[in-house]
C-alpha cells in the first residue's frame, strides 16, 4: 500500500512537470475569499490607464498560440488586478505548487473576459484558455495593473546583467510545419488520420482539462486508487473539452485508448514530443552583439513578485 501511494505521488509530480511548466491545477488549497476592491497606494496620484478604461481588449493573434486554437473570431479582454484580488494574492506561498497554480487561476478567471465571434460558442469561459497562453496573458494583466511601470519584472540572463520582461517578448509556440499539414481550421485542432481507419483529433491543452485531471489524480491518490499511468500522459492532448467531463467519462477515454494499435501509439506519442520541445515558456531579446537570444522565465523575487511590487520601500515618501 506505501508503494502504491509512492507512485502515484510520484505520478502526480511527473504529470505536474510535463505540463508546459506549469504549476498543477488544484483546488485543495486555502478557500478563496472574495475581497472588496480597494485603492492601491500609486493610484491616489496617478490612476491607471486601465482603471479609467476598464476592459482592455488583447489581439488574440498576438497569443503564443496565435489563436490556432480557439473557436474563430475569439475576442479576449482584460482588466487590471483590484487591490482586494492583490491582497489575496499577497497570501500567497511559493512552495506550496498546488496553491500557486490556484492563485494563478484566481487572477485569470477574475481579470479576463472572452467571447465568441459565433452564437454556437457563446460558452467559452476562462476554463478555455490554453495552459500555454495562461502567462502571457497574466503578464498582460500584470502590465496593465501596473501601468506606471511601478512594478518591473526581471530575469537575469548573465551573472552581471538583468532584462525587463514585457508580455510582447513570450516566444510563439513553434510547431512542427509536417504537424501543422494536419491542422483543421473549421475543428481549430489538428484532425489526424491514422492508417487503418481510426481519426483521433489532438489538441494543446486547457486550463481547464488540466484542472480536472489533476484533481483526478488527487482523488485517486487519496482514496488509495488505481490510475492508468499509460493514459494520463496523453489525456491532456485527447481530451478537448472540460465541459461535462466526469469520471465515467474519463474511463471511457481510457477504454479506448487500450484499443489503439501501434501505429496510433507511435503518432501519439511523436506529437506530444513535439508539443514538450516547443511550448516551455521562453522570452526572447537582443543582446548586446545584436544577435537574437532566449532565456526561461525564471524572475528575479518569484512568481510573487508579478503582482506585489520588488522594491516596496520605493513607494514611500
Amino acid at each position: 500500500m506505501a508503494e502504491d501511494k509512492e507512485k502515484q505521488e510520484k505520478l502526480l509530480k511527473e504529470f505536474v512537470e510535463q505540463q508546459e511548466g506549469a504549476p498543477p491545477v488544484l483546488q485543495v488549497g486555502p478557500k478563496i475569499i472574495e475581497t472588496p476592491d480597494v485603492k492601491m497606494p500609486w493610484e491616489k496620484s496617478s490612476p491607471s490607464y486601465a482603471n479609467q478604461l476598464g476592459w482592455i481588449p488583447l489581439k488574440i493573434e498576438d497569443f503564443p498560440t496565435r489563436g490556432l486554437f480557439y473557436p474563430e473570431g475569439t475576442s479576449v479582454a482584460i482588466r487590471s488586478a483590484t487591490g482586494g484580488e492583490i491582497r489575496h494574492w499577497s497570501t500567497l506561498d511559493e512552495t506550496d505548487l498546488s496553491a500557486l497554480d490556484d492563485m494563478l487561476n484566481y487572477v485569470i478567471e477574475r481579470c479576463i473576459t472572452i467571447k465568441p465571434e459565433k452564437p454556437e460558442d457563446a460558452h467559452l469561459s476562462w476554463k478555455d484558455i490554453k495552459e500555454v497562453d495562461r502567462f502571457y496573458i497574466l503578464l498582460a494583466i500584470h502590465e496593465l495593473t501596473f501601468a506606471q511601470g511601478e512594478n518591473k519584472l526581471q530575469i537575469k540572463i548573465s551573472e552581471n546583467k538583468k532584462i525587463d520582461v514585457k508580455k510582447d517578448m513570450i516566444n510563439y509556440v513553434t510547431l512542427d510545419p509536417l504537424l501543422m499539414r494536419y491542422y483543421d481550421e473549421v475543428e481549430r485542432c489538428f484532425i489526424l488520420r491514422i492508417k487503418g481507419g481510426r481519426t483521433i483529433k489532438v489538441d494543446l491543452p486547457s486550463v481547464g482539462v488540466t484542472q480536472w485531471l489533476k484533481n483526478y489524480i488527487i482523488r485517486k491518490q487519496r482514496n488509495s486508487e488505481f490510475i492508468d499511468e499509460d493514459f494520463i500522459s496523453f489525456a491532456p492532448f485527447v481530451i478537448r473539452n472540460w465541459r461535462g467531463l466526469s469520471e465515467d467519462v474519463y474511463n471511457k477515454f481510457v477504454e479506448d485508448s487500450h484499443k489503439w494499435d501501434v501505429a496510433t501509439i507511435s503518432v501519439l506519442v511523436h506529437v506530444k514530443q513535439l508539443f514538450a520541445d516547443t511550448i516551455n515558456p521562453v522570452v526572447k531579446f537582443v543582446d548586446e552583439g545584436g544577435a537574437e537570444q532566449a532565456a526561461p522565465l525564471n524572475f528575479q523575487g518569484g512568481i510573487k513578485s508579478l503582482f506585489l511590487i520588488s522594491d516596496p520601500f520605493g513607494q514611500l515618501e
